[in-house]
Parts: C-alpha cells; sequence; structure tokens
C-alpha cells in the first residue's frame, strides 16, 4: 500500500513573509556593492530561509493531510451511524452497510467471507473468482490472523471479530488507477469495526431466535407430556381418591396412573431418574406401560401387573441408562383390601392409628430383572389412608439448605386430617411450600392419597 505524494497537495504555497525575505536576500546577493564574504553570508542565509520554508511546507501539507483524514473519519463514522445496526437480524441492513461502506473506501467491490465462502457481494462482480483465490492466498500467508493483511495496492483484507470463534473476513478492492493509500487506513478500520458490531449482533440474534424456538418446542412437550397424566381418578365406589403432580421445571418425571377393573380400583406411583424434558419423555412411556397393564391384566395379581409393566419398560430404560421407582397396587372396593408391589420408592405410608413405612421389596426398574416382589397387603379401615409421595416432598430444603425429611413428611401425614383426600393432598402441599419459604424445588413433587369412605365401611 503506497503513501500519497506530497506532490497530490499542489498549489500549498510558503507563507508571504518568508518569500519576502528570500527575495531580499537574493537582491542583497546580487548587489554589485556586497564583497564577495558579504555575498557567501549573505547566500548562506538565503539557503537556511529556504530550507525552513520547505520544513513549514512539509509541516503544513502534514496537517493538511491530517485534517482531511480526520474529515474523511468523521464522514464514515456519520454514515455509518445512521444505519440502524440494531436492525442487525436483517440481511438488508448489512447490505446497506456494505454499499456504505463501498461508496466511503471508493471501492469497486466488497466481499464477505463467512467460514471460507463468499457471503455477499456488493459493487461491480468483475473478476470475483480471481479476488477469492487471492484472499484465499492472503490468509493462508497471514502469520496473525487478528492482524489486518494488505493483499496488495488494490486489495485489503480485513479480519471481523478477532477474538471470536467466527470464521468471517471481509476484503476491499479497488482498481489500478486508485490504488489504497495509509489514509485509507482510518476509514477501513471504522467500517471493519463497525461490520463487526453488526454481524456481533445478528449472531446474538440468531442464537436468541432458535433459543426462542427450542423453547417454544419444550414447552409444546412439556404441555403433552403432563397431558398423559390423569387429572381425575375414575370414579369408584366407597373410595375417596386424590392425587397431585408439581414438576421441579416446565415439566418432569413424577407421574400417577389409575385404573379401573370390576370391583377394583388400580393405582401407581412413579418417580423417572432426572428432571426436565428428558425424564417427562420416559415418563409418558412409563405411563403408558401402567396403563396397558391395567387395562390388558385386570384380574391378574399386583405382581402379574407389575411384571407387565417391567417387561414393557426394562429394555429401553436400560439401553438409556435410567431407572423408575415405581409404586403400584390395586384396593378392593368392598372389603378395602389393598397390595401393593414397591419397586425403590417412597414415602409410602400407611396412615391410621399410627403410621406404618411401607418398604421397597425390589429394586427400581431398569436396575435388575425379574426379580420376583413381595406384595405388601392391608385393609383399609374408614379413618385410615394410603399416602404415596416422592422425594422432591421430602427432600425440598428451606433458604438454609435444611430438608423437609421423612420423619417431618410422616409426622405431617399422622397429624393431617383424613377426612377428604383432596384436602389431605393440598395440606401437605401447602406445608412444604410453607417449609420452604421461597427456596426452588430440589425435585418433582407428586401425592397421593388413597382412603375408604366411613359410609363403606
Amino acid at each position: 500500500m503506497r503513501t500519497d505524494e506530497t506532490g497530490a497537495r499542489a498549489g500549498v504555497g510558503a507563507p508571504d513573509s518568508l518569500s519576502s525575505a528570500i527575495e531580499v536576500l537574493a537582491a542583497a546577493a546580487a548587489h554589485t556593492g556586497a564583497g564577495a564574504e558579504e555575498r557567501d553570508r549573505i547566500a548562506l542565509a538565503e539557503r537556511v530561509v529556504r530550507d525552513a520554508v520547505a520544513e513549514l511546507q512539509a509541516t503544513q501539507l502534514a496537517l493538511t493531510e491530517a485534517l482531511i483524514a480526520s474529515q474523511d473519519r468523521q464522514l464514515a463514522v456519520e454514515a455509518l451511524a445512521r444505519i440502524n445496526l440494531r436492525g442487525a437480524a436483517s440481511d438488508d441492513t448489512l447490505a446497506l452497510l456494505l454499499d456504505r461502506a463501498l461508496s466511503i473506501t471508493d471501492s469497486r467491490q466488497v466481499v464477505l467471507f463467512e467460514h471460507g465462502e463468499v457471503a455477499l457481494v456488493r459493487g461491480d462482480h468483475t473478476d470475483l473468482e480471481a479476488h477469492v483465490r487471492l484472499v484465499e492466498d492472503v490468509l493462508r500467508s497471514a502469520e496473525d490472523d487478528a492482524v489486518r493483511a494488505v493483499a496488495s495496492d488494490t486489495a485489503v483484507v480485513a479480519v471481523l471479530d478477532p477474538e471470536g470463534e467466527d470464521d468471517q473476513h471481509i476484503a476491499f478492492f479497488r482498481s489500478s488507477d486508485r490504488p489504497f493509500s495509509t489514509s485509507d487506513v482510518p476509514l477501513i478500520e471504522a467500517i471493519v469495526s463497525a461490520i463487526g458490531i453488526m454481524l456481533a449482533f445478528r449472531e446474538l440474534h440468531r442464537h436468541e431466535f432458535e433459543s426462542a424456538a427450542v423453547e417454544r418446542e419444550h414447552q409444546l412437550a412439556s404441555v403433552l407430556a403432563q397431558s398423559v397424566i390423569s387429572t381425575e381418578p375414575p370414579p369408584s365406589t366407597g373410595v375417596d381418591v386424590a392425587a397431585r403432580t408439581v414438576p421441579a421445571a416446565l415439566t418432569g418425571g413424577d407421574f400417577y396412573v389409575f385404573g379401573r377393573s370390576t370391583g377394583s380400583l388400580w393405582f401407581a406411583v412413579g418417580d423417572v431418574a432426572g428432571k426436565g424434558l428428558p425424564a417427562a419423555m420416559l415418563m409418558t412411556r412409563a405411563v403408558a406401560a401402567c396403563r396397558i397393564a391395567f387395562l390388558t391384566r385386570p384380574d391378574d395379581s399386583v405382581v402379574d401387573v407389575f411384571q407387565r409393566i417391567e417387561d414393557e419398560l426394562f429394555d429401553h430404560l436400560d439401553d438409556v441408562g435410567v431407572f423408575i421407582t415405581l409404586a403400584v397396587g390395586v384396593l378392593q372396593e368392598d372389603t378395602g383390601e389393598v397390595s401393593l408391589v414397591n419397586a425403590g420408592h417412597s414415602p409410602v405410608l400407611r396412615i391410621g392409628a399410627d403410621a406404618e413405612t411401607v418398604k421397597a421389596s425390589v429394586p427400581p426398574l431398569g436396575i435388575v430383572r425379574g426379580r420376583v416382589p413381595r406384595v405388601w397387603s392391608t385393609v383399609l379401615g374408614p379413618d385410615d389412608a394410603l399416602v404415596i409421595g416422592s422425594d422432591g416432598l421430602v427432600e425440598q430444603t428451606d433458604p438454609e439448605g435444611e430438608q423437609f425429611g421423612y420423619e417431618r413428611f410422616t409426622d405431617l401425614c399422622a397429624t393431617a386430617d383424613r377426612r377428604d383426600s383432596a384436602g389431605f393432598v393440598s395440606a401437605v402441599f401447602d406445608a412444604v411450600q410453607d417449609f420452604a419459604r421461597g427456596a426452588a424445588p430440589s425435585d418433582d413433587a407428586t401425592l397421593m392419597v388413597v382412603r375408604r369412605e366411613r359410609s363403606a365401611a
């Protein structure tokens, strides 16, 4: 890249006073009455004055060039500032910015490169292939990609966002009769900075748009996943049942399922390991497996139904490396007899005159296949309740990090009003929420309460 020649600034003269002084000295040197020694002194003085004038001219020229460059930078900034960079999501805005760059730099072509490919060309498309090859050669030979590369007097290649991860460059091309000069560098720097800002805004907008799209899809999937959980238990003679689940995130892996057969109410409460959408997707499969088992094996034992659910889910759980805790049972409406299998689930309580914990007899689904579970059985009296929760209740913490805990949960269930299952569920959730005092949920929280109505005793 060449510097501007001083001759380009012709017309800049010396100050009048200095010119007059030179004329006086020249006239004095030519005076016939002066001696040789005197004429030498006068000639020396003339040379000194002429050198001073030349130096002043050079200084004036440099100041003039600096002023012009400053004005050019100001015009460039004003022109770029008039472009709405906040509209960075629009390719039209980027094209406008490159058109402005084309005009300001007096280039005949401006090319934007993204990831090594031509993304946008403004101006004359002549010699585009040759220009692309030139840029590729420059970038291959550049020792430091963060440094602006000068390809020739007619081409300048710049790196956009040198510290960023995106591979983006911009190249300016002029014709051979209008080569770039050092005075063009500030303009190019300003333009490159503005384009870099715009591309950063555009990339940010793209990420935000993609995130919003993913969030919308996540919300839709979450709504669909949660919709598989029954909002109301099926009608049952002499049995009062209520259940609620509250995901820790938008959706979760806790679930409850009901089923009906002649004279019996089937139910299950489960917890898929993990939270969020992945757990919710597995949850929908588990709900489907439970419903299929309840429909196809309504008269089988609770062990047969459990094994049917396990057969449906085990291979998939083993493939993805996830397990599900599950409590599944059946209540005989006429007698109040309950048969239940607990596969690693807690808390499960029978609340009557005292509180009894129903412990697991087999590991969660997806851990070990084919284990025959032990059946826990009881007969619910009119004042008894079967309570099946999830660990999101007992592991809820307060702002100091203390957990609600199994003991506090058991005491709460033992003293809660058991005359209404829905009221029981609400009382437990309210107590846990009061304990949390605004702390975020530690996990999905679920509670099912099954009781016999007093009239059925």
